[in-house]
């Protein structure tokens, strides 16, 4: 971080424009303030490119040819063209990177003249994010690619951008084809996430050597070297008590409190009793050395204290301040010794949920007494961020992340009525924390919450954007940039009608219940209608706009009917489980067809 404020200090001095300077908050840099005033399509003028020729040195790195191949198979997908050839109006995009001229991972763009582009970076990561703000800056024509009118120095403000896959539920990351789970990946890579974190969850399985264990720490395999290939650090959740169904009945922990908010599989491992930190010890170390054989060596470890997770005996209590740390420190021990260097991240989720426990007032007291074994804090909640951060400082004084959840809030079942785009809580939310987090790890339950994990991605990229300046550069690039304004207000009408819940009976969809309130649902619908026409034919076909298009429909149609899904609906249900691979899913995360 402070290589960062020397190097954006000697900008400053040396005459380039600075936007949006506020101590360390600092991270673009345009030859013309204007230039990030302007729509990112605006250069419709421009030359159309349908041949594009990288120059790197000798030796680009496997990283900077890979992310050529992302940005020249994002093209051929969108254009259905193939821009490796030599045919047509030939664009050439000059890589180069120039270590210790500009901080880690930052990037400048410059448009010299022409057909020309130069692309510079400290590091092949930095080549990578600054394609992707290359690309999504730009416009995508069936007839080729329009470079848009962006230019400048972008440095990343916070150094932790971690995404969390939630592996299970035979929901998207747990059931679609890998190599649609590691296009995505690449995907949110372009947008600016450096790490990916995912979950052994243990509670269905025999233990570490059940083949359905087996067949899971295989695919997260697969889905971690994914990540690491994208550029991504790689990490893993572990719930600090957690169990197999198998734990024997005299190590199981007892119920904590606020179970309701906290959930609990009922086969955690007490730890203060005899044996039960020897065998959390012991699945820890073969859940690291069984990602270790599979090719998967960790840069992070996000212990957990709940959901589920704790114990409630009078050994443990309160489990965040004392049972809970008392075996993280234990398990950190372990894995740092495997792995050299790991970096902790300590997570608070749900501490103190309801009442005062003690949990972070003891949590504090710990790391004044004893020296931080953890490298990060994490914190947050299902709705608002912990009272107790907003007056103190973070334990330790350790850098903070932040948790937010853009996938299960006030609707059900999760991702069932399509996209769920939440900009303004995201905002609100963000003004909070920005100040003070170091980044953070949006919880993702599938693709539906797309948009709201681009909102993140920028919000940690700079700190600053706003949300709608993001949703803005998102409808451009995905969409049309023509049509942003009205697909932009129908998101935030979206948004306000958010709330969608399905009720079931013997596991089946009865009906549906609509907020009271309707903020304008054929409004929303009528924009989208109007605008599918107009776009081009993959992109009408693609997923992000069925998401999408499909939630307006479902606003419009069950707001109609009373709740009672009709045929239209039906079939969009029906679509989104085939989108979602979720055929077999648990009703949490199956649209609820019939």
């Amino acid at each position: 971080m402070n290589n960062r404020r020397e190097f954006l200090k000697k900008s400053a001095l040396t005459g380039i424009l600075i936007s949006g300077v506020t101590g360390m908050r600092s991270n673009l840099v345009a030859r013309d303030k204007s230039e990030l005033m302007k729509d990112p399509g605006s250069k419709k003028s421009g030359n159309i490119f349908n041949s594009i020729t990288f120059i790197t040195s000798e030796s680009p790195g496997v990283l900077t040819a890979k992310a050529t191949r992302i940005f020249l198979r994002i093209l051929t997908e969108r254009t259905q063209l193939d821009f490796s050839g030599n045919v047509g109006n030939q664009l050439t995009i000059r890589l180069r990177i120039l270590a210790q001229t500009m901080p880690p991972e930052a990037f400048r763009i410059e448009k010299p003249a022409g057909n020309n582009i130069i692309l510079s970076a400290s590091d092949s990561n930095g080549i990578l994010y600054g394609l992707g703000k290359l690309l999504h800056s730009s416009v995508i024509t069936d007839s080729g690619f329009i470079p848009g009118s962006w230019e400048g120095l972008s440095v990343p403000e916070k150094p932790i951008r971690n995404i969390y896959f939630a592996t299970h539920f035979h929901n998207f990351y747990h059931t679609a084809p890998i190599e649609k789970v590691i296009r995505y990946i690449e995907e949110l890579a372009l947008w600016g996430y450096n790490a990916l974190e995912v979950w052994f969850d243990m509670h269905g399985f025999e233990g570490i050597d059940d083949p359905r264990a087996v067949a899971m720490l295989d695919r997260l395999a697969l889905i971690l070297r994914g990540a690491k290939e994208s550029g991504m650090k790689i990490a893993i959740g572990m719930l600090a008590n957690e169990g197999y169904n198998s734990t024997p009945v005299e190590l199981r922990a007892t119920e904590p409190k606020q179970i309701r908010l906290r959930g609990r599989y009922g086969v955690e491992i007490c730890p203060s009793k005899p044996g039960g930190a020897e065998l959390i010890l012991k699945q820890a170390e073969a859940e690291l050395d069984a990602f270790i054989r599979r090719g998967v060596v960790l840069d992070l470890l996000i212990l957990w204290p709940y959901d589920q997770g704790g114990c409630g005996c009078d050994q443990c209590i309160p489990w965040g301040s004392n049972g809970y740390l008392k075996i993280s420190r234990l398990i950190t021990a372990l894995a740092r010794k495997k792995i050299p260097g790991l970096k902790i991240i300590l997570s608070t989720w749900l501490f103190d949920c309801v009442e005062d426990e003690g949990e972070w007032a003891g949590l504090a007291k710990a790391f004044k007494d004893e020296q931080p074994w953890a490298d990060y804090i994490q914190a947050d909640s299902h709705e608002t961020f912990p009272k107790y951060l907003n007056a103190n400082p973070v334990p330790g004084n350790l850098p903070l992340l932040n948790f937010p959840e853009i996938s299960m809030w006030n609707s059900w079942p999760w991702g069932g009525f399509g996209a769920n785009p939440l900009p303004e809580r995201f905002q609100r939310l963000w003004d909070e924390v920005r100040d003070r987090a170091a980044g953070g790890a949006p919880y993702s339950e599938g693709i539906f919450e797309d948009i709201n994990k681009v909102i993140y991605s920028q919000f940690y990229w700079t700190g600053r954007k706003t949300a709608k300046e993001t949703l803005r550069e998102y409808i451009s690039f995905e969409f049309s940039s023509d049509l942003a304004d009205d697909i932009l207000e129908a998101i935030y009408i979206l948004e306000k009608n958010h709330g969608l819940r399905a009720v079931f009976k013997n596991g089946y969809p009865t009906k549906m219940l609509v907020p009271n309130e309707d903020y304008g649902a054929e409004k929303a619908y009528k924009l989208l209608n109007a605008a599918d026409p107009k776009l081009s034919e993959i992109t009408r076909k693609g997923w992000r706009w069925r998401i999408l298009f499909l939630r307006s429909i479902f606003d419009y149609e069950l707001r109609r009917n009373n709740g009672i899904p009709n045929q239209t609906v039906e079939a969009g249900f029906r679509e989104l489980t085939d989108l979602y691979f979720a055929e077999n899913a648990d009703l949490s995360v199956r649209p609820p067809v019939n």
